[in-house]
């Protein structure tokens, strides 16, 4: 199986887990351990904003990934934290907020979405940039009760860049 199969056959299956556990009276709980999502959300602001792509790394399980924009899924944590070592060689990041709209926990599993705002500076020139977009973060808790991020995907409100201007 291709990468790509075998990655949109774990989202359905994903979302076939999360209606099952609905179906069989399982359902999202507000009040379920959304401290531990919490506790990871901002551990993810927090080193996002210090631009350490070794702690938001760690963040995510070993097989975890990361779907940017305008980029290729990084999978796992290397390549997760090689995508947020080039990103800052090209932006630096001047505040970064990051804000739930609705979290919800199905026994070991959580979906948290959201929004997020950020001040970037490029590196080349220095221009700020003020970006803000949407979230949606999968996370899993493991036997000892931590939390990890399985898979993420964000996307910027602002339209993409104006392409170069013909010679």
């Amino acid at each position: 199986m291709t990468n790509l199969v075998v990655s949109a056959f774990r989202r359905n299956l994903f979302i076939l887990a999360a209606v099952a556990l609905t179906a069989t009276g399982v359902s999202a709980q507000k009040g379920g351990d959304t401290a531990g999502v919490t506790k990871v959300r901002s551990a993810f602001e927090k080193a996002s904003a210090a631009q350490d792509a070794a702690a938001i790394a760690k963040l995510y399980a070993p097989d975890g990934v990361e779907m940017p924009p305008n980029a290729p899924a990084a999978r796992g944590r290397a390549a997760i934290e090689a995508y947020h070592k080039g990103f800052a060689q090209q932006f630096m990041v001047h505040g970064m907020t990051i804000t739930a709209t609705d979290t919800q926990v199905y026994g070991d599993v959580a979906i948290d979405v959201g929004t997020y705002k950020q001040t970037l500076m490029a590196q080349q020139g220095g221009g700020m940039l003020d970006d803000k977009g949407k979230y949606v973060v999968v996370l899993k808790k493991d036997a000892s009760g931590t939390w990890w991020i399985t898979d993420t995907i964000y996307n910027s409100d602002n339209p993409p860049p104006a392409a170069p201007a013909k010679k």
